[in-house]
């Protein structure tokens, strides 16, 4: 695992910003830019479920508001076709926003999408049908369960930890 991750996943939020960052200058994948991009918008989003925890500042939080749709947008001009990317642009401007995002319009980015590269919308589609995406649900809580990152316990929250 590199070094971003290993933490991510110690909870070393700040440092592991940065190190995100110096990563996808030199070699940028589609998991450096969604973590990076989930741990801005946390930052920004979460106040009390995520900053006050874990010591994360206003000053951040600011920063977060400011980077996480550049941090999106520069992913999806590397990787155009990335799901999961897509998805996390829909769904922090339906978090953070109110903008309509629905089980639908999920589907449908799934369906229209040439690279399937993340299960990760699955976690919302969840919300609204627990039965139908049971098998993935299961695929993407095993991972989220083996790498638990931010971004991870988040879905977590979602899906549940029990395997």
């Amino acid at each position: 695992m590199n070094k971003a991750i290993n933490l991510d996943i110690d909870k070393e939020y700040i440092s592991a910003i940065k190190k995100y960052e110096e990563e996808i200058e030199k070699g940028p994948t589609i998991e450096k830019f969604a973590n990076l991009a989930f741990l801005y918008w946390a930052f920004a989003a979460e106040q009390i479920e995520f900053n006050l925890p874990n010591g994360i500042s206003d000053e951040w939080s600011i920063i977060g508001g400011d980077k996480f749709v550049l941090i999106l947008e520069k992913g999806l001009s590397v990787f155009p076709d990335s799901l999961e990317l897509a998805f996390w642009k829909r769904y922090f401007a339906y978090r953070l926003f109110l903008s309509d995002f629905s089980e639908e319009d999920c589907k449908e980015m799934i369906s229209e999408n040439k690279v399937i590269d993340s299960l990760v919308p699955y976690f919302f589609l969840n919300m609204f049908d627990e039965n139908t995406y049971s098998k993935q649900i299961a695929t993407l809580r095993e991972i989220c369960v083996d790498i638990p990152t931010a971004k991870n316990l988040y879905i977590l929250t979602f899906i549940g930890s029990q395997l």
